[in-house]
């Protein structure tokens, strides 16, 4: 369904005999961003919008829809954020609402990504925080339990979005929550989102130390709390090119999410079960230069695979098959997985997903014949250049 602004660009192109791609190329951006803007799947930026404006000489009609993002000026504040109201004696009680609330939300950023998660849910941060301030004792125990779960998932959401500094942030905010707290298993987990989010961001390095300190307890730690440690500092060793360290750390983080597909505790990683971390060591491979041994892995686990309710899982599973073939210069089969994976990443908004159909772009670019030509020209459809990880 076309936004607002989407029935504007629309309506205009018409009347000047545009085509959405012709407007993408004059703005300097690409037509599937402009095709998620108009459905609401991104926010338009500033600079897209004032290339619009100058292109289609609007004066500021497309300033007015374009959202300010995270990485120019703090967080973008899509209501305004009203805290006075929050006390002791209301605190436990809007904390509890929004306890009702947040399954929604992940449930959502599985289907769909989370950049169209980021404005509502940055309108509960600085209510949360209040919350925190505010609360003692046995209440205060319980907010900050909700408090470090809930920046953390925030600080996931911007990761996942590609806004890696700001991710980093909320997640040592949910760290400090986590470690007044006490609770060594939320600390474990906490400190593994922030080694993903330092790998992700160029600094393995510091990835491996933050994995390293998750599992400093690993006895208080359940087997799949163990296993998404041991995957994050397995991709952490093959930024690395530690392939001795980052082999044994996912074959184990495989072992562990097998163990722990019985284990009769909650906790904060029920998404890594021993597909998902099958999936994950065959990345690892990928990333190592190892696609034979990736695909060996991949192959296995390809029956077991579908996107009932993890579709970005599903799309980066298939991304990783089809570049295992590329590698390997299987042109059907990593023309079919492309397919495939395009397929199940329609209508995502996740920067990790594209991230891994960039470095699947690139791959194909290697094989260089009509069939992959025509896949790849799919794929820049999609918005999708080449680069991004192994």
């Amino acid at each position: 369904m076309l936004t607002d602004c989407g029935r504007e660009l629309y309506g205009l192109l018409a009347d000047r005999g545009l085509s959405l791609r012709e407007a993408a190329r004059q703005a300097g951006c690409s037509p599937g961003y402009l095709s998620n803007v108009c459905h609401g799947r991104k926010a338009l930026t500033p600079r897209v919008a004032a290339r619009l404006d100058a292109v289609l000489g609007t004066g500021g009609t497309f300033a007015a829809f374009a959202v300010v993002p995270p990485s120019a000026a703090g967080f973008p504040v899509p209501v305004p954020v009203l805290t006075a109201d929050i006390s002791r004696g209301n605190a436990v009680a809007v904390i509890a609402a929004l306890r009702e609330i947040l399954p929604g939300y992940i449930q959502a950023d599985r289907l769909v990504g989370s950049a169209m998660l980021l404005l509502p849910l940055y309108s509960h941060i600085a209510t949360v925080e209040r919350a925190c301030e505010v609360a003692r004792g046995q209440d205060r125990a319980d907010i900050l339990a909700f408090a470090s779960t809930f920046i953390e998932f925030c600080g996931w959401a911007h990761q996942d979005a590609g806004e890696l500094d700001h991710a980093m942030q909320l997640t040592s905010k949910a760290l400090d929550y986590a470690v007044e707290l006490g609770d060594q298993r939320t600390i474990a987990y906490t400190l593994m989102r922030k080694a993903s989010i330092a790998t992700e961001a160029g600094m393995p390095g510091r990835g491996v130390g933050m994995a390293s300190a998750a599992l400093a307890h690993r006895d208080a730690l359940t087997p799949r709390l163990r296993a998404v440690i041991l995957r994050q500092r397995a991709q952490a060793s093959a930024a690395l090119g530690e392939s001795e360290a980052a082999s044994r750390d996912a074959d184990a983080a495989v072992d562990e999410a097998v163990a722990g597909a019985s284990q009769g505790e909650d906790d904060s990683a029920p998404y890594c079960s021993p597909v998902y971390a099958a999936m994950e060591a065959g990345a690892v491979r990928l990333r190592l230069g190892q696609p034979a041994d990736a695909l060996a892995v991949l192959e296995r686990i390809l029956p077991q695979w579908s996107d009932a309710g993890q579709p970005r899982d599903h799309a980066l599973f298939l991304a990783r098959l089809a570049q295992a073939y590329a590698a390997l210069g299987d042109r059907d089969r990593a023309r079919a997985a492309t397919e495939d994976a395009l397929t199940a990443a329609a209508g995502l908004t996740s920067r990790r997903v594209t991230s891994q159909l960039a470095g699947l772009a690139s791959k194909l670019a290697a094989l260089d014949d009509q069939g992959t030509t025509t896949i790849r020209t799919k794929l820049a459809a999609a918005g999708v250049t080449q680069g991004g990880p192994p």
